[in-house]
């Protein structure tokens, strides 16, 4: 993962500073934390998350542990329960060891995969096996992102409404963090020259960065995470800001994934948020990734 030392992380910018009008509040709440660091096969840097309906299983993967000699087992998906439990580790090593994020078509049984060091974006279906993360995977790159402006596609999402790809630009290459929303055209493939692509900054609200992107089920609206910042920024996804959500109490460094899943209380839909924590280009044996179970207020 490209990375450039931060002097400072998770500082709050409000709008008012930024000359914007103010819009809806909400507060995160921790009730879960899992310290994916624990893990027999550590994530140090859990990067992407994503929630599997059918197996009832998050799926995440690390973009970084492959540069830590010490903790590289040959994995960088890994299969966890919600209550943090880790069901087994995977790999996608065969085709990325730079996998930023993950994000699941549950219709047609395939997985988004972004890198943002190659800048493509990979569709994974599982072999015979029916597993992802495994040696007989079906992979095809379906995006390569600096055709459309991206040299560092971080965070996925899939919309299935639309059959949408959304893809968040961690800006170390551009100006400002931005959005990009991809549909295919007439043709129904990704990546070929009539596809329909979008895209928003996201500078004016206070983001430096976009690590990672969730879609709320109804609205569509887009859910962002920063590991610059310490809030969730809600938007639509023509760009129209909702409201920002409060993260900076519950003591996640960097965020740096955000998925949908049913909560571990019984509730039918918590988020969940990957932190990364201290980078390893700081701290070179840092161990500290964590993955939060969220409640909104």
């Amino acid at each position: 993962m490209r990375r450039v030392i931060r002097l400072a992380l998770c500082v709050p910018v409000t709008l008012s500073a930024l000359g914007a009008a103010p819009v809806h509040a909400a507060t995160g709440t921790a009730i879960r934390l899992t310290h994916t660091s624990a893990w027999s096969t550590p994530s140090p840097d859990p990067m992407g998350i994503t929630y599997d309906p059918r197996t009832g299983r998050l799926l995440i993967c690390d973009s970084e542990v492959d540069e830590m000699p010490a903790l590289w087992k040959g994995s960088n998906f890994f299969v966890v329960k919600r209550a943090g439990g880790l069901v087994a580790p995977r790999t996608f090593k065969r085709f990325t060891v730079e996998p930023s994020d993950v994000a699941l078509d549950a219709r047609d049984r395939v997985l988004y995969v972004a890198d943002d060091d190659l800048d493509r974006v990979f569709r994974v279906k599982p072999g015979k096996d029916g597993l992802f993360g495994t040696r007989d995977d079906l992979v095809v790159v379906v995006l390569r992102t600096r055709r459309f402006g991206s040299f560092d596609p971080e965070g996925l999402a899939w919309v299935p409404r639309t059959r949408m790809l959304i893809v968040t630009d961690g800006a170390d290459a551009a100006p400002t963090a931005r959005i990009y929303t991809i549909r295919p055209g007439t043709d129904r493939r990704f990546g070929t020259l009539d596809d329909v692509v979008r895209s928003f900054g996201l500078h004016r609200y206070g983001f430096t960065d976009a690590d990672g992107v969730a879609v709320t089920r109804f609205s569509h609206h887009l859910l962002i995470v920063s590991d610059r910042q310490g809030s969730i920024l809600e938007t639509t996804v023509g760009g129209k800001l909702v409201r920002r959500i409060d993260i900076s109490g519950m003591g996640i460094k960097a965020a740096s994934g955000i998925t949908f899943a049913p909560g571990t209380d019984g509730s039918p839909r918590r988020l969940y948020v990957t932190d990364r924590g201290v980078d390893n280009s700081v701290n070179p044996a840092e161990n500290d990734g964590q993955l939060v179970e969220v409640k909104i207020s």
